[in-house]
């Protein structure tokens, strides 16, 4: 083999389904993966501390980004050649793309007074599965965010705008999500993190990576459209979002993790894997 195919794909609405977070639909193309020894990145909006449950739930070995590229986990027995300074967290070493979330925190709080918004470190977990419709479990692993600071906005699209602007300033971005504004370092993207890992793999292996990108939403055009192999997976709630300056994008004929399973076997077969 003189290229290595590496997978970087979004969780909900893609390898999970939209409605009940199942994923049996890909599970023969996961094992696949694992049989060829091709790696999978989990690339998703979800905490460190969401992912260490699903991870157990998917068996999954490799690397992945939480909170939409604010931070790359490197199980540490993988032995990637990786030259950046890196955290220590369990039995992870950690790429962290923006500053830690008490800054957000911090920087938010001074500014309460001149605009309207709620934090999300201000929530209860029973104020976000109201605001959610999250199971209470899984609404309490979501408040345990480390990089990103979400917000529920009160305030008019104009005052969002001025918001932003002065955030810029201390180097902080502004993302406006489905239910949330969210806080977080300039640098975090998922594709920045995903450029960053596909590097480590070249750097390790001293092979050219050929990489994947799996996803169905708006949060993730950046990643697909930086991919070798760009793959929108269909939705049954949305239509298919644009990447831009892509002619070449798959868009799947199934939704969901049926969809995402059709992807990797076709991507596979193409790559000369099966």
């Amino acid at each position: 083999m003189t290229t290595t195919l590496l997978v970087f794909t979004d969780l909900d609405g893609t390898l999970l389904d939209h409605y009940n977070y199942d994923f049996s639909a890909a599970s023969d193309a996961l094992s696949s993966l694992k049989t060829l020894g091709v790696p999978c990145v989990l690339n998703t909006s979800k905490t460190y501390a969401e992912l260490l449950e699903l991870r157990q739930a998917l068996q999954h070995k490799d690397p992945f980004i939480i909170e939409n590229g604010a931070a790359v986990y490197v199980p540490a027995t993988l032995n990637l050649n990786i030259n950046d300074d890196l955290l220590q967290q369990g039995d992870f070493l950690v790429k962290a793309f923006g500053p830690e979330r008490q800054q957000l925190i911090e920087l938010s709080h001074a500014m309460k007074s001149r605009y309207d918004f709620i934090s999300y470190h201000e929530l209860t977990t029973e104020q976000l599965v109201e605001h959610t419709g999250l199971d209470p479990h899984t609404a309490e692993l979501s408040l345990r965010r480390e990089f990103t600071e979400p917000m529920i906005w009160n305030d008019s699209n104009i005052a969002l705008e001025h918001f932003k602007q002065e955030l810029v300033h201390e180097g902080i971005k502004v993302q406006k999500g489905g239910r949330f504004v969210h806080l977080m370092g300039q640098d975090c993207d998922k594709a920045v993190a995903m450029k960053w890992l596909k590097q480590v793999y070249q750097d390790t292996y001293h092979l050219p990576v050929t990489s994947i990108a799996l996803g169905d939403g708006e949060n993730d055009v950046g990643m697909i459209s930086q991919a070798d192999i760009p793959v929108v997976v269909r939705s049954p709630v949305h239509i298919p979002p644009e990447i831009p300056g892509r002619n070449d994008v798959w868009i799947t004929d199934s939704y969901g993790p049926k969809g995402w399973s059709e992807a990797i076997n076709q991507a596979l077969a193409n790559e000369g894997f099966i």
